[in-house]
């Protein structure tokens, strides 16, 4: 079975105590969950204080983007290496506003993957629709496929408090699934993790979460408030 997986997307919000009080009370209020996986998409100034934090928990700490170098010439960027040297878990590559702001594509994303991966940093690798799927896995081994969580979030929900239906949301969910048993094997599909994201809260997580392809949830607004969120991680831990 795989491991249900829900992620606080923070985006650019708090200020540093906010970040520190918040995963301090997380911590707590999660210390007896150990059947969800639980991640934290932070701001990278957060990252090294939050990943310390979090050490021996079942908290991961989430970069919300990386370059495809690991060093160089690129002002503003952050190097997936030091990512890694940091204490990093995860890092969110290809969220639609990184797509619709920033101008990145299937291939950027690609390359971002291809090194996070080299750098041993899992990955969240987020679709608004299906034919994003194999250009943003091109070249990925099946090895590296185990490292990898696939996001759907439809662009029309992002923000909007408008949440997709819960069968639709299953319907590209195994349509995902599909794409990576075509191109991988059914050892790996059936491993992969696919969440579903774009306008959950409290009251529609599990609607996602009970369909037989969706894996787990990536939450925006609704996990901002450290509170409702708890609220939500023991929901899903319930299950």
């Amino acid at each position: 079975m795989r491991k249900p997986f829900i992620v606080a997307n923070w985006k650019m919000n708090f200020l540093h105590d906010d970040a520190i009080n918040y995963i301090q009370k997380l911590i707590l209020g999660t210390i007896d969950i150990h059947n969800t996986e639980i991640g934290v998409a932070a701001q990278d100034i957060f990252l090294k204080e939050l990943s310390d934090s979090t050490l021996n928990t079942n908290i991961k700490i989430v970069a919300q983007n990386a370059h495809w170098k690991n060093e160089g010439s690129y002002t503003g960027e952050t190097s997936p290496m030091a990512l890694s040297d940091l204490g990093v878990d995860y890092v969110m590559l290809g969220h639609f506003e990184r797509r619709q702001l920033f101008n990145e594509t299937n291939e950027t994303v690609n390359r971002k993957l291809r090194n996070a991966l080299n750098n041993n940093l899992d990955v969240i690798v987020d679709v608004e629709e299906l034919e994003q799927v194999e250009p943003v896995l091109k070249f990925i081994t099946e090895e590296q496929m185990a490292r990898i969580s696939i996001a759907f979030e439809p662009t029309y929900a992002i923000g909007t408090g408008k949440a997709a239906s819960a069968q639709g949301a299953q319907d590209v969910a195994k349509a995902i699934r599909d794409i990576v048993r075509e191109n991988y094997g059914s050892n790996v599909s059936e491993g992969l993790r696919v969440l579903y994201g774009g306008s959950v809260d409290i009251n529609n997580e599990l609607d996602f979460v009970l369909q037989e392809d969706i894996d787990g949830v990536l939450v925006g607004k609704a996990s901002l408030n450290v509170d409702n969120f708890i609220k939500m991680i023991q929901k899903l831990s319930n299950l």
